[in-house]
This record gives structure tokens, sequence and C-alpha cells, in this order.
């Protein structure tokens, strides 16, 4: 087994960019990587873009596909084959001083990313406010970052019926343009009941969550099929691609033609 110190990984790094204690790159599988057992000096988030990792830990062994994000402590143990040639995965590297100076703990992180729903979009914005490198980049990164770890916690809402049924629906039926009377007639609760608790249980508003089910579903078609943008904002409920780039940049920091390159 190896060290891996900051800014390496078992594949080849690409686009590497540091700024106050955050680390952003891009690792491909292309040629010449390492197959071996090692552990990192700090700890990381993955992004998988496209293609997949077959992951090795001492207390598991997993395939992770397309659109998953990874947590990996300092210290930790682990290989990463990829499954096939192409994989390409976005990292975000925290450094122990960044987790000093906030009084922040590795399982913070983990915690984060296992409840969060919007990981994948914190790490694009991370990635993008990294690429800016101007005077506001640290204030922007490190309150996107204190955000991410510490932000809004909704209410648990596995208890109630409506909730899961409404989540089930909106995450099944991503394409439909669902009115409140709609959903209301669906769940049997009043329309006023779904908009007055929805960000309660959800931590963001009805519209915006929908946004965000499209956008996410939006990530895998732009890095994994030959469709084209205009294709992909019809396939994923916008009325245009003009509309798609709005929503896209404002949920990812990035527009979906830099996102596609990535």
């Amino acid at each position: 087994m190896r060290k891996l110190n900051k800014g390496n990984y078992s594949g080849n790094v690409h686009q590497l960019i540091e700024h106050s204690g955050l680390i952003t790159s891009q690792t491909t599988y292309t040629g010449n990587y390492n197959i071996d057992f090692h552990y990192h000096e700090n700890p990381h988030l993955t992004f998988i873009l496209q293609g997949g990792n077959l992951e090795y830990k001492s207390n598991q062994n997993a395939i992770k596909d397309t659109g998953t994000v990874l947590f990996y402590y300092s210290g930790e143990l682990h290989k990463t084959l990829p499954t096939i040639t192409s994989t390409k995965n976005l990292n975000i590297e925290i450094d122990q001083n960044f987790l000093h100076q906030y009084s922040l703990k590795e399982n913070d992180l983990e915690s984060a990313v296992e409840t969060n729903q919007y990981s994948r979009f914190f790490m694009l914005k991370i990635h993008s406010e990294l690429q800016l490198n101007d005077p506001i980049t640290e204030t922007a990164t490190h309150s996107l970052m204190l955000s991410f770890l510490k932000g809004f916690k909704a209410y648990d809402y596995n208890s109630i019926e409506w909730c899961n049924k409404l989540k089930e629906i909106l995450n099944d039926e991503w394409d439909t343009n669902h009115s409140l009377e709609d959903l209301s007639l669906k769940l049997g609760v009043h329309p006023v009941t779904i908009s007055k608790y929805f960000h309660k249980y959800f931590g963001t508003t009805l519209g915006e969550y929908i946004r965000m089910l499209r956008i996410n579903k939006s990530l895998y078609l732009i890095k994994n099929t030959s469709l084209s943008l205009t294709e992909i904002a019809l396939l994923c409920g916008f009325a245009d691609q003009s509309h798609f780039i709005k929503v896209f940049k404002n949920h990812t920091g990035l527009k979906p033609k830099y996102f596609q390159k990535l």
C-alpha cells in the first residue's frame, strides 16, 4: 500500500486547482494508472461523471455507477478500478487546515454526502468557483462548503404518509408537469397543506425540487449519450434549450456545454 499526498489519485490527474484548502481535479483511467491499495493524505469526495468504478475497501467491494458521489476518509485503505476505460471522476479534496479552521470532522463530510440530495450540484458549484479563481473565490467556496455541511436540515418525514407518497410520485414521474390540484387529488391532501409544509420536509420549494430532479436526470444524458442539448432539454421537461441552460447553471454553477466537456 502507499500514501497519496495532496492532489494525487490512482488515476491520471487533470486540471488540478488548489485554493485556500480546497483542491479540485479530474481523474481518467486511460494509459497507465495505479491499481494497488492506497490511502490519501486528506479526505476527498469523488463524483463519477461517466463510466463507473469498482471500489475495494476493507469492509466492502462494490460497483459505483455514473452519477454516484463517494466520500473517502484520510488514511482509508482502498483500491479504485474503472469499469470502462472512458471513466471520468471529478474530485474535491479538503486539506486538514480547512477542517481545523472551521472545527469540522471528517464524519461531517461523510454524513453530508450520504444525506444531502444536492451532493452532485454542490461538487459542480465548488468546481465552478475554483475555476474562477478571483478575489472572492475563497469566500464563495468556503461558504458553499459550510452550507453543504451545516446547512438546512429538513424535518424527518418518513412517518408522514403523504410526504413519502409525494416524493415517490415526483421521483417516478419527474418529467410530468403536475399541478397542485393533481397532486392534491393523488395524495388526498389539501393543496395548501402541500404548499405550506413542502419546504419544511424537503428543504426547498416544490418548483425547485422538480427542477432539481430534471437537472439531475440531464447530468447522465449529457455525459453518456449523443443527444443534443435541445433534445435533452425537451426530454427533461424544459420548454427550450435557453430555459434549460439557465436552470442548469443556477443549480450547478456551470453551463451544460462546459459540463459536457469535463
